[in-house]
This record gives structure tokens, C-alpha cells and sequence, in this order.
């Protein structure tokens, strides 16, 4: 490269709206490019590692640059096409590069600095003049090199520590460090092996005898070692395996390794597991799949981003698996798309048997070391000429792999509004990203689903996107019998039993009779929603929150699902001191609770966020479920969602009234999606059957689920979006402001809704109330904006930001919180 001055811009992690630009040292230029790690400081003290976006030769003319400190990386971590869709996602959702950063790359490659504490070695102050606090820490670092501001807080058994450390800086006492550590580490993994050049197989033998006399412990240790080399035909063996199989400890080890007759050595080895079953072609299709995949083959000829709208149980996994192994065969990569984790339990193994090792997982739930693991070997395979392909499963997080050759995306579920990220910012729709990136790397796009959502039908149904339907199930099955229940009507005639209607009792034991399962969904966890007095009506009440705590009777707890407080459940009434405090409401560890009662001969599990906090408990379940280990499966919405059980014969919605009447304009659709989903677990491999306990049985969309007539659905909720300029006709914005003073919040409010509509006019409606008023001691007010589809996106964007960065910049609003959720769902 040329001599003279060099320059970077880097985007930090951090909620910044601009790139900052550092010097590079002349050591350096050769060996810094775009999308690798370099480590800078920003700010005083702290260090962070930036990722490098661009190399020049301009140097600022307002601020003195730094210079860089070290490079992390020889080769980039991301991606030329990744930057790109990198700045349509912060022009798009309206948030900073280090928003997308912060999100897009694993925790293990953001460093930054950890503030170290030292000794002043010239402090020559005197030592009694010390608070008790300051002494301790002085005694500490005389013992200890450095100390972490965590080594500080167990020191001094104090949460707030600073105080004390500026106090000690002050007087010079210690020095403050700033370190950055690689948080990646590869694994290695330990091996041994017989020292066959000292010890040849003639020697070996007069050397079993001697141990067998001396050392019988060394002697079942070799021994191992032998049956495990002869059993895998590999001269080294796994250390750790060869230990456990001869019972004895490390100490044995050494003394055979101090002899010299067996050598100890470290491997580095893939966290990501390897699959050593046999690899099984794709199955046959049926001939409905046949056309739907000549179909979807046709489309993607022309361009098309692909909806497939194919009944539950129709075989769509199976139409994916034949167009994965068409591009797998090509080279080609492919991410296939889940809205949650729990799903990629049940899929992996059915994936891996016609994959193997091409296929990986990434999502939230593996430690940062796995997913590190899986990023780089996406980076390694990009560049891989003679690469099989690769094909990633994973939740919405997955969008962000350094693809460089994707050939093909699958958004499963693709209405689920899980693909949605609520917080932090970028407040992105994973699916709506997917047709981004598609474009920009020339990757066919498939979107699947038995309910799709009412924007992508619409545009489906306009032409923007080719509708492929699949509208059979597999095996000529029909569609479960639906019936709705009316309990208010059960309950007049007393046909009730708590909260099962007696018609759900009579199913459920008839198909427990039969030998087969059933599936009984509530979408609330816990035991009881709330806790009342029966004298006054008082309800516990979370202290950070405007909401009711929900009891969990496992823990015996009052606990809050917004913020996390808890609380032991009260003996009293807090108003008026009475002890007759009735639980109301329902939810799924009462529901358990309660079959039991109705069925104690049956086996019952339950599916929801409590039970399932575990990395490997969603997998415990599911199998022990799948294998019939289980009868009766009680879930939230977990159990909606993809899951494909062979004796699923019944299932029960015990309570239809909570998903429909939800005070939001998508109520309608994703109680549709929720109930159709959840009826379509049943009958997969012979005809079942569904009952909805409802109050409400004139609501329209129960007809439909009967019907199981998405098209219905779909037209006459789109006249009610037409009616009341909503998606998929007008676009939305919404922006959520908080404050911890609620008069406060509400002038600030009050002013930014007159700001906005000085710019936008009537489509701005607001400040509201949301029905949760505070959440973590924050108060909460929303506007939102509507936008005709014919207005320019792009200008009503700048001119939001403009606006509302305007606002904030405002010295009496520094404590507002803004938050800006582009597409809300």
C-alpha cells in the first residue's frame, strides 16, 4: 500500500448515529480491511472492539483522531452484502449502526474493556488516614496484582463501589486499567497415547507384567487405553472417556506419563456436534406436493418471492427438504427460518438424517462459545470452492450469519409474530429482512405457513409475491372435526367441572381409552392470573408495575411476568386484613393441576416458559411427549406451533374469549392464527378432533376455524382494515415514550404529538394509555402514525428522525425515553 496517512471508520457498539474515524498506524495498513474487529478507545478510558467499515486517506477536520490500538482479526468477520443490509436495516427501522451491531453479532465477538484495578506503586501516602472500605481493597492489592470491579463489590459485600474507588483515585491510592479480553476461546480437548518408540510391543509386554505386580491401577488404565484405541482404530484416545472407562484418576495418568509410556496432547475440537447416523435420501412425494413444488420451481424462475399456503399437516417440511437438496447439491447455502427455538428441537433430527453435518444450528439459546463456532464456519465455507453447502436452522437472530452464497431462505411460520423483535432496537421483522437479504444475494425466497399473515397474503393475492397452495393434508388425511363449546350455556346447566366443560372430560377419556394423547392449550402460565380479597376486593400488585402478580403455586409465589419481582403469597388482606384471599382466573399449572384431579391414572406434562428455562428441557418434553411417555401435553402457545406428534388425537382450547378479545387490531388475526395452529396438531396421522371452549360463540372468526376457511378469514378482516386504515393498506409507526414521572410524561407527550402532527397532520393519533401503565417503574404513553402507501417512506423517516432527535437534544427532556417500532405487531 502507499505511504502516507491512513484512516478508518468503525462502528462501535454502541447507540451512536454516526461512524467515527481513527488513525491507522503504519504497521497496520497492510493488514486492516473492511469487516474485520479492530480495538479503539472511545471516550477516556473504556475500549471497545469496532468493526472496520471502511479504509481512506481523509482525516477529520472537527476532532483529534486516536489511533487504533490492535486488529483482532486476519480475516473479516463480516461480510461487503452484510454492511449493506446492515445500513437498510438502521435506515429502515430507524436505529443506529451499533444498534445492528450490537444485535447482528454474537456477545463473544463485541468486546470491550473491563476496568482493572492496580496499586499506585508511588503512592507514599499514609495508610492510616484510610476509610475501613479503602483499606480493605489496599490490603487486597497487596496480595493480588489487580482487581475487577466484581472482585470489589465480593470484597466489600457493596453493590454501588464506585464511590469508593473515585474516592481512592483521587488520593492517588490505585490506578485504573482498562483490559480488553477475546472472550472466544476454542476448545481443546486432551488425548493420550502409548510412547510406541520407547515402548515397543516387545517391551510393552515385560511392561504389563510389572505393572500388574506394582501398579495394577496404571495396569486397568493402559488396558482401557488399548480397547478404546482398538475399538475406534485411531492410536489416540479421548483422555477424559479413557479415565472414566479404567475408574481411575488423573494421578494414575501421570505417573504413567512421567514413565514415558504414554504421551499426553490437546486437539482443538468443534462444539458443534457431528452426526454419525446414516444419511437417507428424500422421501417421495405425493403428487399435490409434486405440483406445488413444480410451482414453486416455476416462480422462483421469474423472481418471485414464494408464499406457500399449505394446510397443517400438508407436507410442506417435505417440500422444503427436496429444494434444500437442490441447492445443498449446487454449493449453494441455506437458512431455514423458525420463529422460536423450541421448534429446531423436533426439526434437527429429522433434518440431519438427510443432511448430516451440513446442517447447523444457531440461536440464543447456545453459549456464546457455539455461536461463535457456527459463525466462523459460515466465514470458513464462504470461501470454501469446493463446498457441499451448508444449511443453518435457527430462530430470528439467525438472519444475521455472514452468508456470502446463499441460495435459498425458508421462513417457516412465516405469520408468526415471534419472527418480531420487541427490544431492544433494531425493533427488525426477521421475515420482512430475509426478503432483503434475498435481494441483495439473488437467494430465492420462501415463505410457508397454514395461516399466513394479512400483509403477505395481500401482497400474495396482489401479485407482488407468486401464492403456491397446498391446500391436502399428506396420506389423503381430512382436517379435524372443530366444535366449539358454548360455557356459558354448560355452565347454566351445570355441565361443567371446573374449567373443563363436560363434553372436553368425555373426548379426553375416550381418547385416553383409545391409547392416543391430547393436547389442552391456555396461552397463560402459571396457577391463577391474580389474587383477590373476597371482603374488599384488594389485589396484590407488582411494586414496579401496573399489574396484577400471578400466583405460582410450584413456588408458592406471587410473581410479576413484565419485570420479574416476586413475592411470597400473602396470608391476609393488606386493605382490610381478611384472610379469604380466592385465586381467580387460570392458567396452565392450574390447569394441571386439575386434570390430575379429573384423570389420576393419566400421565401429564406441561408446555410453557416456566417449565422449558432449561437449554435442553424443551427436548425433554417433546421427546418424552412424542414417545408416549406422556398423555395429556397442557401449553401455552409453544404447543401451536410446528409440532408434529403421530398420536395427537384431541385437542382442547379451554379458553377461546382471551385470545379474540384482546384490545388490538390484530386480535382477530392472531386469535385465527392461534386456533387454527393449535387444532392443526391434531388428527396428523388419522382424522381428529377439536373442541374451543368459548363464551362468545357469535364471534365470526370461530366460524371460520370450524370451517377451517383462511380465505373467508382473510376477506372479511381485510374489509375491517380497509375501514380503519390499517395494514396491509397503511404502513405504521409506532413511538413509544417513557419517563419515571408520569405529570411529566404527560406534557412531553402532549408536546411531541403536536410536533408530529405540525408534520404529518391527522395521521398522527394520540398520546394513549396502554392498558400496562408502568412497566419497571417507567410510565408509558404511545403514539402512532399512519401512512398511506403512496407517500415516500424515505422522507417521512428523515423527517421523523430530524424531529424527534430535535426533541430529545431538548435539555428539560434528557430523561424521556423514545422508542420508534417501525411495522408494529
Amino acid at each position: 500500500m502507499k505511504s502516507g496517512s491512513y484512516f478508518v471508520d468503525v462502528i462501535l457498539p454502541l447507540p451512536l448515529p454516526d461512524l467515527f474515524t481513527y488513525s491507522v498506524p503504519a504497521a497496520m495498513v497492510d493488514r486492516i480491511i473492511p469487516g474485520t474487529r479492530v480495538v479503539v478507545q472511545f471516550g477516556k478510558q473504556k475500549v471497545y472492539a469496532a468493526l472496520v467499515f471502511k479504509l481512506h486517506t481523509i482525516a477529520p477536520s472537527f476532532y483529534e483522531v486516536k489511533p487504533v490500538m490492535d486488529i483482532l482479526d486476519e480475516v473479516p468477520v463480516i461480510t461487503e452484502v452484510q454492511f449493506k443490509i446492515w445500513k437498510w436495516l438502521s435506515d429502515y427501522y430507524l436505529c443506529t449502526p451499533g444498534d445492528v451491531m450490537a444485535a447482528a453479532l454474537p456477545s463473544a465477538l463485541r468486546l470491550q474493556s473491563e476496568s482493572r484495578i492496580v496499586k499506585n506503586e508511588d503512592f507514599k501516602g499514609d495508610v492510616s488516614s484510610f476509610t475501613d472500605r479503602e483499606y480493605l481493597i489496599y490490603e487486597a492489592l497487596e496480595t493480588q496484582a489487580e482487581l475487577s470491579l466484581h472482585d470489589i463489590e465480593k470484597i466489600l459485600s457493596l453493590k454501588q463501589v464506585m464511590p469508593v474507588i473515585r474516592s481512592m483515585i483521587n488520593k492517588k491510592i490505585i490506578l485504573v486499567r482498562e483490559e480488553v479480553d477475546e472472550r472466544y476461546k476454542p476448545k481443546w480437548v486432551e488425548y493420550i497415547a502409548v510412547n510406541d518408540k520407547l515402548f515397543p510391543e516387545d517391551r510393552l509386554n515385560d511392561l504389563v507384567n510389572t505393572l500388574e505386580k506394582k501398579a495394577p491401577k496404571q495396569l486397568d488404565l493402559l488396558l482401557a487405553y488399548f480397547q478404546m484405541s482398538r475399538d475406534s482404530g485411531e492410536p489416540q484416545v479421548n483422555k477424559a472417556m479413557a479415565l472414566k472407562k479404567a475408574g481411575v484418576t488423573t494421578t494414575v495418568l501421570q505417573a504413567l506419563v512421567k514413565k514415558e509410556v504414554l504421551l499426553l496432547s490437546q486437539q482443538r475440537e468443534d462444539r458443534v456436534g457431528h452426526y454419525e447416523g446414516k444419511i437417507i435420501a428424500p422421501y417421495t412425494l405425493n403428487p399435490f406436493q409434486v405440483q406445488a413444488l413444480h410451482e414453486t420451481k416455476q416462480a422462483f424462475s421469474e423472481g418471485s418471492v414464494v408464499l406457500l399456503h399449505g394446510v397443517t399437516s400438508s407436507g410442506k417440511t417435505e417440500l422444503y427438504i427436496h429444494l434444500i437438496t437442490e441447492q445443498l447439491n449446487s454449493g449453494a447455502q441455506v437458512l431455514y427460518l423458525l420463529p422460536e427455538i423450541a421448534l429446531t428441537t423436533q426439526l434437527i433430527g429429522r433434518l440431519q438424517k438427510h443432511f448430516g453435518d451440513r446442517l447447523l444450528v444457531y440461536h440464543s439459546r447456545f453459549n456464546e462459545q457455539e455461536r461463535v463456532e457456527v459463525w466462523n464456519k459460515i466465514i470458513e465455507d464462504n470461501s470454501n470452492a469446493s463446498s457441499t453447502g451448508k444449511l443453518v436452522i435457527g430462530a430470528r437472530s439467525a438472519v444475521f450469519l455472514p452468508f456470502s452464497r446463499l441460495g435459498l431462505i425458508i421462513v417457516d411460520e412465516e405469520h408468526d409474530h415471534s419472527y418480531k423483535q420487541v427490544d431492544p432496537a433494531p425493533r427488525y421483522n426477521a421475515r420482512d429482512i430475509a426478503i432483503v437479504m434475498g435481494g441483495y444475494q439473488d437467494a430465492r425466497i420462501l415463505l410457508g405457513t397454514a395461516t399466513p399473515s394479512m400483509e403477505s397474503y395481500y401482497n400474495a393475492v396482489s401479485g407482488k409475491y407468486a401464492l403456491v397452495t397446498l391446500d391436502r393434508r399428506h396420506a389423503e388425511l381430512q382436517m379435524p372435526d372443530v366444535f366449539v363449546v358454548n360455557m356459558k350455556e354448560a355452565r347454566k346447566r351445570k355441565m361443567v367441572n371446573g374449567h373443563f366443560s363436560n363434553m372436553l372430560i368425555e373426548q379426553i377419556t375416550d381418547v385416553l381409552a383409545q391409547g392416543e394423547q391430547a393436547i389442552l392449550f391456555q396461552n397463560r402460565r402459571g396457577f391463577a392470573p391474580y389474587l383477590e380479597c373476597n371482603i374488599c376486593s384488594w389485589t396484590p400488585l407488582c411494586v414496579n408495575c401496573d399489574v396484577s402478580l400471578t400466583y405460582h403455586k410450584k413456588k408458592n409465589e406471587l410473581r410479576c411476568h413484565y419485570c420479574g419481582y416476586m413475592q411470597t403469597l400473602p396470608v391476609k388482606c393488606a386493605a382490610c386484613g381478611d384472610q379469604d384471599l380466592r385465586m381467580k382466573g387460570f392458567g396452565t399449572e392450574r390447569i394441571e393441576e386439575e386434570l390430575q384431579l379429573v384423570f389420576p391414572e393419566a400421565r401429564i406434562a406441561r408446555l410453557d416458559y416456566d417449565t422449558t428455562r432449561s437449554k435442553t428441557a424443551y427436548h425433554r418434553i417433546i421427546t418424552t411427549f412424542e414417545e408416549g411417555a406422556v398423555d395429556i401435553l397442557v401449553g401455552t402457545q409453544m404447543v401451536t406451533k410446528g409440532l408434529d406428534f403421530d398420536k395427537v388425537q384431541l385437542v382442547g382450547i379451554l379458553n377461546a374469549d382471551a385470545i379474540l378479545h384482546y384490545p388490538e387490531f390484530r386480535a382477530h388475526e392472531r386469535g385465527f392464527q392461534l386456533l387454527a395452529q393449535v387444532s392443526g396438531r391434531a388428527g396428523r396421522r388419522k382424522h381428529g378432533r377439536v373442541l374451543i371452549q368459548a363464551y362468545d360463540v357469535s364471534n365470526p372468526v370461530l366460524s371460520f376455524v370450524e370451517r377451517h376457511d383462511y380465505p373467508g378469514f382473510y376477506m372479511h378482516e381485510l374489509n375491517e382494515r380497509y375501514t380503519f386504515s390499517y395494514p396491509p393498506y397503511f404502513r405504521l409507526i409506532e413511538i413509544r415514550v417513557k419517563h419515571r414521572d408520569e405529570t411529566q410524561l404527560d406534557r412531553m407527550s402532549n408536546e411531541l404529538s403536536l410536533i408530529l402532527r405540525s408534520l404529518f397532520g391527522k395521521r398522527v393519533l394520540g398520546p394513549t394509555t396502554p392498558s400496562v401503565n408502568r412497566i419497571r417503574n417507567y410510565f408509558l404513553r404511545h403514539l402512532l402514525i399512519k401512512l398511506e402507501k403512496t407517500l415516500s417512506v424515505k422522507e417521512v423517516k428523515a423527517k421523523l428522525s430530524q424531529a424527534l432527535e430535535s426533541y430529545r437534544k431538548k435539555p428539560e427532556n434528557r430523561q424521556l425515553i423514545i422508542q420508534v417500532d417501525v411495522d408494529p405487531l
